[in-house]
């Protein structure tokens, strides 16, 4: 599929096609991430689709596989399937994933599930520390077996950056900022609120995006060391002053 110029219209098709296989076990129909906001790229983004069901069980969710791998052939992401008890039972356990989808999503279909989650910060801030840790071990595990070969850096440093955006615009709300979906904003305000190596994020995003080796090769240690620093200011950050 080509360019996508109105991604809402599009989810709507397809939330239709949802609604018509399950009937009133479709609860609702949601999409978030970038096609319900302002940065959506109509050459490459996908666009994401939150199902509810009246129960998440195998029989319901195959109901749809048909439906599920026409519109995945159409740019859509595979379909992120819940229910009630699910978000209920796991806000505490997955807040920067619920924290992300509220910060720009769209009712397509039915109730809107998402306006009533309140998100802990003391739940948030444990899932940032651990996902902060663990990739910052990821980037330093792999950096002898991609150093020698600029596509393989390349993509390790790109893949940690869409990872660490999620984390990063939870840290912004942890410091009661407004989220940001722009990365390069959001790279700059954390780097400003965490008092990171000035620029060390923002250079690396340009070394990815030129894809140079020797400026890959020079900015890695850095971009190494402000995600060490930002994992030491979430370890000792305290909920309890910015109440």
């Amino acid at each position: 599929m080509g360019k996508l110029t109105d991604p809402i219209a599009v989810a709507r098709q397809a939330a239709e096609e949802f609604k018509i296989c399950y009937g009133p076990d479709l609860l609702s129909a949601i999409v978030y991430g970038s096609a319900a906001g302002s940065h959506f790229d109509p050459d490459r983004s996908d666009i994401n689709l939150l199902i509810v069901l009246s129960a998440m069980t195998l029989p319901l969710v195959e109901k749809s596989q048909a439906v599920q791998e026409k519109w995945m052939k159409k740019r859509f992401s595979r379909m992120l399937f819940m229910d009630r008890e699910y978000i209920d039972s796991s806000i505490d356990s997955f807040p920067i994933e619920f924290l992300a989808m509220k910060a720009s999503y769209t009712v397509i279909v039915g109730e809107d599930v998402l306006k009533g989650i309140a998100i802990d910060d003391r739940d948030l801030r444990i899932q940032a520390e651990r996902e902060l840790k663990g990739k910052w071990l990821h980037l330093l595990r792999e950096w002898p077996g991609v150093k020698g070969n600029p596509r393989l850096l390349r993509n390790l440093m790109h893949s940690s950056m869409r990872d660490f955006s999620a984390i990063f615009q939870a840290l912004l709300h942890l410091k009661k900022q407004p989220v940001l979906p722009e990365r390069k904003s959001l790279f700059a305000q954390v780097t400003t609120l965490y008092g990171l190596e000035e620029n060390a994020l923002l250079r690396t995003m340009e070394a990815v995006k030129n894809g140079d080796k020797k400026e890959l090769l020079a900015v890695f240690p850095a971009y190494l060391q402000a995600i060490k620093t930002l994992v030491t200011r979430v370890d000792q950050f305290s909920i309890k002053e910015q109440a």
